[in-house]
């Protein structure tokens, strides 16, 4: 558990609530194409110093196309932010203008999470969250590292602001 001086600016709690977890989406689900950028950064600069003239100049095309692709590629892992606190649920996304979607723990109806098999070689995956009424998943958190532990963390917390049976029977 992380304590409340580590939540994001952009996340207000409550007195009292805690920061359970932060994260980002998995840089695994976004090395490939990060590592294409940094290819072709490579390549430009070999072609650069290797050749002279015209084809050194054309050696800023690939270098040009490798830091456009690899500064996309991270702006785009950065701009997407996860937290789970004692009470919510937040996703965040954007850089400059910034949407935050968040949902309190006493309205999730169910949780689960989904990871193909590369997913599940690279260790992330989806969790998708419902709340009650309505028919397709609320919030879907993509590319989270370890989905079976920040869904097992969900679902420890949601049984803490759920009735339970006894206390049911006792306010019936």
């Amino acid at each position: 558990m992380q304590g409340n001086s580590d939540a994001p600016s952009w996340v207000t709690l409550t007195e009292g609530e805690q920061l359970v977890w932060s994260g980002h989406p998995s840089l695994r689900s976004v090395g490939g194409t990060f590592v294409v950028g940094l290819i072709l950064i490579a390549v430009g600069i070999g072609v650069g110093i290797l050749f002279e003239g015209v084809i050194q100049l054309l050696s800023l095309v690939p270098i040009g196309l490798g830091l456009f692709t690899a500064g996309v590629t991270y702006v785009n892992y950065r701009s997407v932010q996860y937290v789970l606190t004692a009470e919510e649920v937040y996703k965040k996304t954007g850089i400059i203008s910034r949407n935050v979607v968040n949902i309190r723990l006493d309205r999730i109806q169910n949780t689960s999470y989904t990871q193909s098999l590369p997913e599940r070689f690279l260790g992330y995956g989806h969790i998708q969250i419902d709340t009650a009424g309505t028919g397709g998943s609320d919030l879907v958190l993509t590319n989270v590292p370890n989905p079976e532990y920040v869904n097992g963390l969900i679902t420890e917390y949601l049984d803490n602001v759920r009735p339970q049976p006894d206390d049911q029977r006792q306010t019936a």
